[in-house]
């Protein structure tokens, strides 16, 4: 969590307002990766009448998906180190997981003081930003 938040810090913060007055929730300020706009639309799409335990259970799911997805990344990174079909397939898992982006601000802090983690990460940026670029 610690590098989470020193992740998110060096980002400008945006204040996500989540409407409850009309008839379907509307979200201001959203996310613009696909993994906060499938978390949107959950919340959107769910449960009739707002049920809270319903919208918390919605939370959780995908509170649990984003603490799958960064033990991934982390287990491919440590491969990647050694391998470089490895470090295709963090690439890869970065680019199809929807939030990558996030992912790699989160590693890029963890892995500062490992030289070779710290490689990999710089490289899989270098992809990411090629990536966007195309």
């Amino acid at each position: 969590m610690t590098s989470l938040c020193i992740a998110m810090t060096e980002e400008q913060h945006k204040l996500v307002v989540i409407d409850f007055s009309g008839p379907q929730l509307q979200f201001h300020n959203a996310g613009s990766n696909k993994f906060c706009e499938d978390w949107m639309q959950a919340f959107i799409n769910g449960p009739e009448g707002g049920n809270p335990f319903l919208l918390w259970q919605i939370l959780e799911n995908f509170k649990l998906k984003a603490i799958q997805d960064i033990n991934n990344l982390k287990r491919f990174i440590r491969q990647a180190e050694m391998n470089h079909y490895a470090l295709f397939k963090c690439y890869m898992f970065l680019k199809n997981c929807g939030s990558g982006d996030v992912l790699l601000k989160i590693v890029k802090v963890e892995h500062a003081e490992m030289p070779e983690a710290k490689n990999v990460v710089t490289v899989l940026e270098e992809f990411m930003r090629e990536t966007v670029v195309a």
